[in-house]
């Protein structure tokens, strides 16, 4: 995190600027990058104005097989076109900002809905978790030959917040009797320590500003007061307008 500090406080002053401005920052993903839309969408210490923008077809595989197993979700996966589909279902208001998690930056899918933002919406900021080695230096899977390090260095306001993944995410080689095996993957837990640095940092920004988050309290404690009517209000108010935003920016024509 030490490497990309100055990185991450540009990306937490955008962050700040759209919770402010009473706006969201868009979170997409899909397959198990889910849960770091899960870690700061909506969790105990979770600011409001983050926006999930997941599709139940890319993300739920935990059935494992039958129809909602890993074989759906990753034809799902590999669709492209799905980006256009995706974007034509949000408005996005002046100061919001779209992210886009992904272990590897090649998924076809994310490329294809961050390829589509970028069209659109060019002045909003794009930004990119997903391994800098391996979108980089790895091929692409797209048609367009692009991949999600491509997209963010084309982008006008565009940032790529390296989640430290290795190539191919797997840390440890076990060499047994029965075979050698690769484990451990490291990609979602890089990616939680980049959003929860970039939590910490949009809260005290936003502070430094004079301006009070709402952030969702522990209730576990049972010293803490629980606001979660205060922390639903409130974005309430702001998913209303990812839906019909009055404000919204109007998209470049594909």
């Amino acid at each position: 995190m030490r490497q990309q500090e100055s990185k991450l406080q540009q990306v937490a002053q955008h962050y700040a600027d759209a919770i402010e401005a009473g706006g969201l920052i868009h979170l997409y993903a899909n397959g198990h990058s889910l849960m770091t839309v899960c870690e700061t969408v909506v969790r105990m210490g979770a600011l409001s104005g983050f926006h999930a923008v997941v599709a139940d077809g890319l993300t739920q595989f935990v059935d494992v097989v039958g129809a909602n197993g890993i074989r759906t979700c990753q034809y799902f996966e590999k669709y492209e076109g799905i980006g256009a589909r995706l974007i034509d279902e949000l408005d996005f208001g002046p100061k919001d900002v779209m992210v886009f998690v992904s272990a590897t930056g090649q998924t076809q899918a994310a490329v294809d809905i961050a390829q589509t933002f970028n069209q659109r919406y060019p002045d909003l900021v794009l930004v990119v978790i997903a391994s800098l080695e391996q979108s980089r230096t790895a091929p692409p899977k797209h048609s367009c030959g692009k991949t999600l390090f491509n997209i963010a260095q084309e982008a006008r306001r565009g940032y790529l917040l390296d989640n430290g993944m290795p190539m191919g995410d797997l840390s440890i080689n076990v060499k047994g009797k029965t075979g050698e095996y690769q484990i451990a993957p490291l990609s979602s837990i890089g990616a939680f320590s980049v959003t929860h640095c970039l939590n910490e940092l949009t809260l005290r920004e936003l502070d430094r500003r004079g301006i009070a988050p709402v952030v969702l309290q522990n209730m576990h404690l049972g010293k803490t007061q629980v606001n979660y009517d205060e922390w639903v209000r409130d974005q309430r108010q702001r998913y209303a307008k990812a839906i019909h935003n009055p404000e919204a920016v109007r998209p470049v024509q594909d």
